[in-house]
């Protein structure tokens, strides 16, 4: 129990740096734990861990709660929670078939990709430090990370092809470009509800009927009193104790952190067999270039004009700083066996020939204690606070399950102040804010009914508390002298807006059995703006006109017999409009760059179309089963 109520307590390290990239983070701290179920879904027999979704559920959660700023239906919920695991589910899908149809990640691609995430650069360019020190600042190791980038890469691969497959033909362009330049001829009429307003009669008859059948509406808010116990990691650093004597036994522990690797700074020219010329021709341009370089030629001008390498001829082939890991194997085995100075080539790699140079080494080291002290002591407190924080969260927890429905021992015991906070709502409130978790143990049955204290709950990464029902005030309706004003407000608009929607209906009605536009537009009082053609687009009429003006069948609109409909504005007034006239967009019209970038469009339009069928189809073959509990 005590290493469950330790697990609950852990808070989630958030993803720091990889907006582009959709690479399932693990979170340091959090071991949740399921007697129903060992797994969330297994997809052909590949099984995705309970852990892992339920992680995840937690980051989504704190997103919702950030969007609603307040309680998150538990509709919501529920569909938030079904989209996630099909999300793992697909990802899953789409993992075994890239593997199934032959694709895969080179180390070489793996490192490209992670040289070129900006939050692992400085000053422009890769920093292996910087690299090594956010991977363990988010509770990682490289090998995990790069795990979950190659996956990422993989699938990508699958879903680009998918995509990149589709294509347009040149009569469905024209057919497309005929729809969306589509044009109809409009003419409508405005009936502002706001000119029925002096025919409002409300009654107190009418008012307290309304009441009566929609006092739901008009309720008090829930509230209950709280008692509680906080604890708070800032608390526990606050405690620690630093010594010189801890502080080394804890370098000597963890010097691997403070430890960088031999680096290596080289030039290149990259020769490719392309533009006509074969591997022979390639091989021998190098082994030219390479007796030029050690005879003494300028190596950055060489590369700038010869190297087919984009990302650094221009430099003159330089390559930075780069430690092991970051070449392909002949290119690094290579540089590691040459000295400062020397120039060797032809290598052969699966990208041409290169000749190589290197510039500079500068060799791997240790930092020394003194030089790590300040960063040395940082770590050391967040990590004796952490254990503290969770060590005192299990004795409050243990103590607070076995006290059941009173607070005051368990604060006498571990000498904390017992908390109030009055009026607490479903939306929050008070010094414990809008966070779900308090939410739902604030209203949960054994808390608000039974008034035992509620489990552990965790407030980010920093805070926890317990808390405990005092006294609970159910929602209630509220008088009707204090909400008379908004159902007189609410009777109003509907009166205003009915009376405009049945002088509207009798207008459409009349047009429609044969009354000429003009005559009823004169007997209604009603000014029509005037025919005009209007597009998809158009932004004069009402929006809610033109969609409708766009849904009606065509093959129901002619001059000699225009289609006559009405139809509710969007700010709640009612127009009556004629459409006479279909014009089609003319192909022969748009700008060939247009058509050029529209027909990449549709392209990836339809691709993605196709994409979303193809995981519909893998996963209708797949022998897919979800575990429903695995957010319970």
């Amino acid at each position: 129990m005590l290493q469950k109520i330790r697990d609950k307590v852990s808070g989630w390290v958030a993803s720091l740096f990889l907006g582009a990239v959709a690479v399932v983070f693990v979170f340091w701290g959090i071991d949740f734990q399921s007697k129903s179920a060992t797994f969330a879904a297994k997809v052909d027999g590949e099984k995705i861990p309970v852990e892992t979704v339920r992680r995840a559920w937690q980051q989504r959660m704190s997103q919702l709660q950030q969007m609603m700023q307040g309680e998150i239906p538990p509709e919501l919920v529920k569909s938030q929670q079904s989209a996630l695991l099909d999300q793992f589910v697909r990802q899953t899908l789409l993992t075994q078939r890239a593997r199934e149809n032959g694709y895969y990640v080179t180390d070489e691609a793996l490192a490209k990709r992670v040289r070129e995430i900006p939050q692992f650069q400085a000053d422009g360019k890769f920093s292996a430090d910087r690299y090594h020190a956010l991977i363990r600042q988010a509770g990682m190791t490289t090998t995990k990370f790069e795990s979950d980038l190659k996956t990422e890469l993989l699938t990508t691969q699958l879903q680009n092809g998918v995509i990149d497959s589709a294509f347009v033909t040149p009569a469905e362009l024209e057919r497309r470009y005929r729809l969306e330049k589509q044009e109809r001829e409009l003419d409508y009429a405005l009936i502002a509800a706001s000119s029925f307003a002096d025919q409002v009669k409300l009654t107190d008859a009418q008012i307290q009927s309304w009441y009566d059948g929609h006092k739901s509406d008009y309720l008090t808010a829930e509230t209950v009193d709280l008692e509680y116990l906080e604890l708070t990691r800032a608390a526990a650093e606050a405690s620690v104790k630093v010594t010189e004597e801890a502080l080394k036994e804890y370098y000597e522990q963890s010097k691997e952190r403070y430890e960088s690797p031999e680096r290596r700074k080289a030039r290149h020219i990259l020769i490719v067999a392309a533009d006509g010329i074969d591997d022979a021709a390639a091989q021998k341009k190098a082994q030219e270039l390479l007796d030029k370089a050690k005879a003494g030629a300028d190596f950055a001008q060489l590369a700038k004009d010869n190297s087919k390498d984009p990302g650094s001829a221009q430099q003159g082939g330089d390559l930075g700083w780069a430690q092991r890991g970051m070449f392909v194997g002949p290119f690094e085995e290579t540089l590691f066996a040459m000295q400062p100075g020397e120039i060797r080539g032809p290598i052969k790699t699966q990208f041409g020939y290169h000749v190589i140079r290197l510039d500079e080494i500068e060799a791997g080291k240790i930092r020394s204690y003194d030089e790590v002290r300040a960063e040395l002591e940082a770590a050391y407190r967040q990590e004796r606070s952490q254990t503290i924080f969770y060590d005192e969260s299990q004795k409050m927890a243990d103590q607070s399950f076995a006290s059941l429905t009173e607070l005051t021992p368990v604060a006498t015991a571990l000498n904390l102040p017992l908390r109030t906070l009055k009026g607490f709502t479903r939306q929050g409130g008070g010094e414990l804010g809008a966070d779900a978790g308090v939410i739902e143990a604030a209203f949960s049955e054994d808390v608000l009914e039974r008034r035992q204290n509620s489990p552990l709950v965790a407030i980010g990464e920093d805070r926890a508390v317990i808390l405990r029902v005092t006294d609970h005030k159910p929602a209630e309706p509220k008088p009707l002298a204090d909400v008379r004003a908004q159902i007189e407000t609410r009777l109003r608009t509907q009166f205003t807006r009915d009376a405009a929607a049945k002088k509207g209906a009798d207008a459409v009605g009349r047009l429609q059995k044969g009354d000429a536009w003009g005559a009823v537009m004169t007997e209604g009082g009603l000014t029509p703006v005037g025919k005009r053609f209007v597009n998809r687009q158009d932004a004069i009429a009402p929006p809610a006109v033109v969609r409708a003006a766009f849904a009606a069948p065509s093959n129901k609109i002619a001059a000699d017999k225009p289609l006559y409909a009405g139809i509710v504005t969007d700010d709640g007034n009612y127009a009556v409009y004629a459409l006479s006239a279909v014009r089609a967009g003319d192909p022969a019209q748009e700008p060939a760059g247009a058509r050029s970038s529209r027909r990449l469009q549709a392209e990836r339009q339809l691709g993605n179309e196709e994409f979303t069928a193809y995981i519909e189809a893998a996963e209708q073959r797949a022998d897919v089963v979800r575990h429903a509990n695995v957010f319970e």
